[in-house]
């Protein structure tokens, strides 16, 4: 395999669990994805109503828990649903726990926002009245403006956000498509495509795909002066037990690959080749946390993950 990475993604649930013994599950897996070798464990934002026992919605508090129990694994959002908060709330946040973890923390950046109305007008009632892709555009910028436009917010309209010429953290523009490469350049985001949302349409053809990875990675150079990464996010069910289901819309829902060990193995070395991406995500619908650790443990070793120098330079 030519890719030189592999993340974890966690969305919080456990199979009879309560909440908080599936949040102390939830460190432990990535307390273990660590010691495997993954380059970074990314928590998913999830509303939900139909999952009473969830470990989490908001994984802000989550990721600054597990940030602080861990040493050299990234640990991020994936994502952040960006139409739901204050662009200045989010970046005070992630810049914050960015420096106090060494430039370990990442901030996706979703335009997934809950399913609720009344959830919704809660978060940011402009969601409702004004749509979510025109509030996700305007609060992505401000973000970047935020991060990358520090001295000239300073000192023209006097906002600081400590700590003052901190590390920023690093940015992913999560999309089901390749649609918004030109965005994430301006965004100066990396980007991490989604093949389980959007119905895993984009998995159905994979023609001319790395020619636009590639013109991505050419373009985010030339303008933004440093390298960007590239990632793909796989859902997969390694047994027969499949309790996690999507209750969003159908721009939104689930697509599960059902594998076993050699034909996900062998699907990643096919992706890989036909795509050239950075890194592959993983998220294990595996409802057992034993389970989910084995099967970490067993994809670790089939590419021998502990042997990896991950490149996470701090810029």
């Amino acid at each position: 395999m030519k890719t030189k990475s592999i993340g974890l993604l966690e969305l919080g649930y456990r199979s009879g669990k309560d909440s908080i013994t599936a949040l102390n599950d939830v460190v432990d897996y990535a307390l273990h994805a660590e010691r495997l070798g993954y380059s970074r464990f990314w928590l998913a934002e999830h509303h939900y109503s139909h999952l009473k026992n969830l470990a989490f919605s908001n994984p802000d508090i989550v990721i600054a828990m597990i940030a602080g129990m861990t040493e050299k694994i990234r640990v991020g959002s994936a994502g952040t649903s960006v139409p739901s908060y204050s662009p200045y709330a989010v970046a005070t946040n992630y810049k914050l726990i960015n420096n106090i973890f060494n430039g370990r923390i990442d901030l996706g950046l979703s335009k997934g926002i809950p399913e609720s109305e009344h959830t919704k007008n809660l978060l940011n009632p402009d969601i409702l009245e004004r749509g979510t892709g025109v509030v996700f555009k305007e609060n992505a910028n401000e973000i970047h403006e935020l991060f990358y436009s520090e001295a000239e917010k300073n000192e023209k309209e006097g906002i600081l956000i400590p700590p003052y010429g901190g590390l920023i953290p690093d940015l992913w523009y999560l999309s089901s498509s390749l649609n918004n490469l030109d965005e994430a350049i301006t965004l100066h985001s990396n980007y991490c495509v989604s093949a389980f949302h959007g119905s895993g349409k984009f998995l159905e053809n994979l023609e001319d795909k790395k020619e636009e990875i590639n013109r991505y990675r050419d373009s985010f150079a030339q303008q933004n002066g440093f390298a960007p990464k590239i990632s793909l996010a796989l859902a997969i069910n390694l047994s027969e037990v499949n309790e996690i289901k999507s209750d969003a819309e159908e721009s939104e829902s689930f697509k599960i690959l059902n594998l076993n060990f050699e034909e996900l193995f062998e699907l990643i070395e096919k992706l890989d080749e036909k795509l050239a991406v950075d890194e592959f995500i993983l998220y294990d619908t595996e409802p057992d946390s034993d389970k989910k650790t084995e099967n970490a443990e067993m994809i670790s070793n089939h590419y021998n993950l502990q042997s990896i120098q991950h490149e996470n330079a701090v810029r």
